[in-house]
């Protein structure tokens, strides 16, 4: 029997099994959904009041999802904590969505048109293991208000905790709407191309999404893809360095780094690199690091080894072609995990990899720059476009500096600050499509028009 091992980042035990999905089970999973679609897709009103149960469940079960979220994924109790309530509420605000059904078309002689939103039916989520949570409530919320049945793939490494999650929704959700399948690529690669799929939404790397895109094409099958981002920070030179810093401080390391949004870079005028760098060091020097469940942890593990080592091996590139490492560097706990502790890095500029790449993990690199055109020509010109950020005291100014970065999300004097009220997403090499707001509804509706030629 194939079975997937789950493993405390922090402490390197097996804290868990689970079974992988048969092709077998896979097909009935979906066959399931299918069926179930046809009622579910119904009634508004009653899917909005069980969204709305959903949202209470999630908050009433919270003690029970947030220790597993700790030891499978690495995060702390207080980010696991976040990411239940943020998920509840993800909840509430798709069932209080509303759309028209149904409008008339363009008044034409002699025809009437009715241009209708209808449900596609099933949906496969596939959803990564940096936020197993929130990003399986994410994708499933906004599909089942829009009436769709949902099969859920989660990473592999996270599958304890997604089937807690989705044990809990089934307690409340009739049968057969929300399913969930366990497995690698293949698994993933047979969700994606199953004739039933209507719609495939998955949230990971840039490399993954372009060969779903790819299996998805097999079958013309739609995908909203939200993908790999390297934010950037830019701090203008009225900004305040102490809150500033503070935020991007706050927000770099949340999660260990391990956020598609998170700030990954900043560019600091040159003349304020000295200070902003001394701020910023003494901020996260005073972070601890071990396990997420540890009294006074303010940061975990990575989640695991292969990217424990991409970090740092991004780190010691850079350090090697003559960057500074101001603070940090080391693994900052006795625990056997992966960790590494919050670093910050000075003195290298985007042609680093350290710079360039998405580290996704607790490096944060700063460049000390002169011309403001030159950066922002520099971040236009990289090829993620998810999220970034404008810091300055001047708002108008800052929010003028906002509008020419091409990006899905650009903050003014915040960062990755995700409402479930607006809608989410990248550009360009960070994916297409959005969910949040009414737009991740939208995602998963398809139009269709009923068009008739009077003859008398």
């Amino acid at each position: 029997m194939n079975e997937l091992i789950s493993i405390n980042p922090a402490t390197l035990q097996e804290i868990g099994r689970v079974r992988v999905t048969s092709t077998g089970e896979l097909d009935q999973a979906i066959r399931n959904a299918d069926t179930a679609f046809a009622t579910w897709k119904t009634d508004r009103s009653y899917r909005q009041g069980l969204l709305r149960a959903c949202a209470l469940e999630m908050m009433r079960k919270s003690a029970q999802i947030v220790p597993l979220l700790v030891t499978e994924q690495g995060k702390t109790a207080t980010e696991a904590s976040g990411e239940v309530w943020i998920s509840a509420k993800a909840f509430a605000h798709a069932s209080r969505i509303d759309w028209a059904d149904e409008e008339l078309g363009p008044d034409v002689a002699g025809r009437t048109a009715r241009v209708q939103r209808l449900p596609l039916g099933v949906v496969a989520a596939i959803v990564p293991w940096n936020f197993p949570v929130f990003l399986t409530i994410a994708k499933i919320a906004p599909a089942l208000a829009a009436g769709n049945t949902v099969v859920i793939k989660p990473a592999e490494s996270v599958s304890l905790v997604v089937d807690k999650v989705v044990d809990i929704l089934k307690a409340v959700l009739p049968e057969g709407v929300i399913q969930v399948v366990h497995g690698g690529p293949d698994i993933g690669k047979a969700l994606v191309e199953h004739s039933l799929v209507r719609k495939v939404s998955f949230t990971g790397s840039t490399g993954v999404g372009k060969l779903i895109m790819k299996q998805a094409a097999e079958v013309i099958t739609p995908v909203t893809l939200e993908l790999g981002g390297n934010d950037p920070a830019i701090v203008l030179g009225d900004a305040d360095l102490a809150y500033t810093a503070a935020y991007l401080a706050n927000s770099a390391f949340f999660n260990a780094g391990q956020m598609c949004v998170a700030p990954k870079r900043a560019y600091v005028p040159a003349d304020k690199m000295d200070e902003f760098c001394e701020i910023f060091s003494g901020l996260i020097a005073a972070m601890s690091v071990g396990d997420g469940l540890a009294p006074g942890t303010t940061m975990g593990p990575l989640h695991n080894k292969a990217q424990l080592d991409f970090v740092q091996s991004l780190l010691d590139k850079a350090v090697t072609s003559g960057a500074t490492v101001v603070t940090g560097g080391g693994r900052g706990t006795e625990l056997p995990g992966y960790f590494l502790e919050p670093t910050l890095v000075r003195d290298l500029d985007d042609s680093a990899e350290l710079v360039a790449l998405e580290q996704f993990g607790p490096v944060f690199p700063v460049v000390a720059y002169r011309d403001l055109d030159e950066v922002i020509a520099t971040i236009n010109a990289q090829e993620f476009g998810l999220g970034a950020s404008v810091w300055g005291a001047d708002e108008a100014a800052a929010t003028a500096v906002a509008e020419r970065i091409d990006a899905g999300s650009v903050w003014v004097n915040q960062h990755n600050a995700l409402e479930v009220e607006l809608p989410f997403g990248g550009v360009k090499s960070s994916g297409f499509g959005r969910e949040g707001g009414a737009a991740g509804v939208e995602d998963f509706l398809q139009t269709r028009v009923i068009s008739v030629k009077h003859t008398s």
